[in-house]
């Protein structure tokens, strides 16, 4: 996800970049916009928060008890300017959040512009193309044919491009995850890593 600190400072450089990938100019608005909303409601519940702490300390400093039971009243109804306040952030942020994941990262400045995969350009190869006696398939039909490929259930889970590895295709993953851990702590001093994950 890009970081909104870029865009709100160099807007009109986002909005170029982001044109050469199909994101128009007005949803690069739009997301200020709504970034705006989203600071302007955090600037808010901080200042009832503020607000609340400033007649809590009046309330312990107040001698006549008329006037701390009025305080304590006022303070009653502040409880619920607090919790608005808080659902007004809850809100903006969730609506920022969907927007922003709606943003691609920006392009690198090299990558060539074009409608679609056809204007990418080959940079290096490596190795001779193999040749075959025979028709090649692509995985997208080989996987499925195998059971180690599960494209229908991929999309229902994360969305478009995404799949589920099945069965061997599984355990294949899964070796090849454990054989670059192997290597790579073996002979070049990596020290592996299992961080907290979300899914």
């Amino acid at each position: 996800m890009l970081d909104i600190r870029l865009i709100r400072t160099e807007p009109e450089k986002a909005k170029a970049a982001l044109a050469t990938v199909g994101v128009r100019a007005d949803e690069i608005d739009a997301l200020l916009e709504l970034d705006r909303q989203r600071r302007e409601a955090i600037q808010a519940v901080e200042q009832v928060r503020a607000d609340r702490t400033k007649a809590s300390k009046a309330i312990r400093d107040e001698k006549d008890p008329e006037a701390r039971q009025r305080a304590i009243e006022a303070q009653r109804a502040m409880g619920a300017r607090v919790q608005a306040a808080e659902a007004g952030v809850q809100e903006a942020e969730a609506a920022f959040r969907a927007a922003m994941l709606e943003i691609p990262n920006l392009p690198h400045p090299d990558v060539p512009v074009g409608p679609d995969e056809s204007a990418n350009v080959i940079v290096r190869t490596h190795g001779d193309e193999p040749s075959f006696d025979f028709s090649p398939r692509p995985h997208w039909d080989l996987g499925p044919e195998l059971g180690i490929l599960d494209f229908e259930r991929g999309v229902k889970i994360s969305g478009t491009r995404f799949y589920v590895l099945v069965g061997m295709g599984a355990r294949l993953q899964r070796a090849l995850i454990a054989w670059m851990l192997d290597l790579h702590t073996r002979e070049h001093g990596y020290v592996e890593v299992y961080p907290p994950a979300m899914v």
